[in-house]
């Protein structure tokens, strides 16, 4: 399982609480990121100021009807129009991660909470912004990287007995190919070559003589 810490960005900019508008603005513009933490003196990471915070001064103001279903957000985001600092602007609290977190976890987490981004404490400090971007980067390994690392996987999962298992890449998907005793052992390798990061899908053409995983309803064993 590939962990936050494998996938998170660990080079992370940060901006003071105090720092205005346009020099947030500057940054993100300038390094091509959509976000910054807000991090204090004491290293405390404060919360986090996004392009969407900053548009927020672009938006007409709350309505009455806005204001009566959804009073939290709406007054939040009207706070927001009038902030000039990145204390005023930022979302608080930063949703937060660990770097031994999965990324399956983490991706929950980003959905669950709405939001496009999570910052990796460990032991209360900040090591690193894990983004979708870092989560889809993974995705840009060459074919021949990717058949490599699963031509090795298959061969550990299942092998001697899978050595008849011919492994082939094409656009991030495994193509299995190929004969053994046992469909156990082309279960095995199809596993372990979805499991190889960057990895798209798998295509299992591998014939077995032996269907050995196959369970009969209601048989019991001797």
């Amino acid at each position: 399982m590939r962990t936050v810490g494998e996938a998170m960005t660990r080079q992370v900019l940060t901006v003071h609480p105090d720092a205005p508008f346009k020099r947030i603005v500057e940054v993100l513009v300038g390094q091509g990121i959509d976000a910054l933490p807000v991090v204090d003196e004491q290293g405390r990471v404060l919360g986090i100021v996004s392009g969407s915070d900053l548009t927020c001064h672009e938006e007409a103001g709350p309505s009455l009807g806005r204001l009566l279903t959804d009073a939290r957000t709406t007054l939040s985001h009207a706070r927001k129009r009038r902030g000039r600092t990145a204390s005023e602007l930022m979302s608080s609290p930063a949703r937060t991660t660990t770097p031994d977190t999965g990324v399956c976890e983490a991706l929950t987490a980003m959905t669950r909470g709405h939001v496009g981004r999570l910052v990796v404490m460990d032991g209360g400090r900040l090591v690193g912004i894990l983004t979708r971007s870092d989560l889809l980067r993974v995705f840009t390994r060459s074919d021949d990287a990717l058949e490599d690392d699963a031509r090795v996987a298959v061969r550990r999962a299942t092998g001697s007995a899978g050595h008849e298992v011919r492994v082939v890449v094409a656009d991030g998907i495994v193509h299995l190919r190929g004969s053994v005793e046992r469909a156990s052992t082309a279960v095995a390798a199809a596993v372990a070559a979805r499991g190889v990061p960057g990895v798209v899908d798998v295509e299992d053409d591998v014939v077995a003589a032996v269907d050995d995983v196959t369970v009969v309803p209601g048989y019991v064993g001797a």
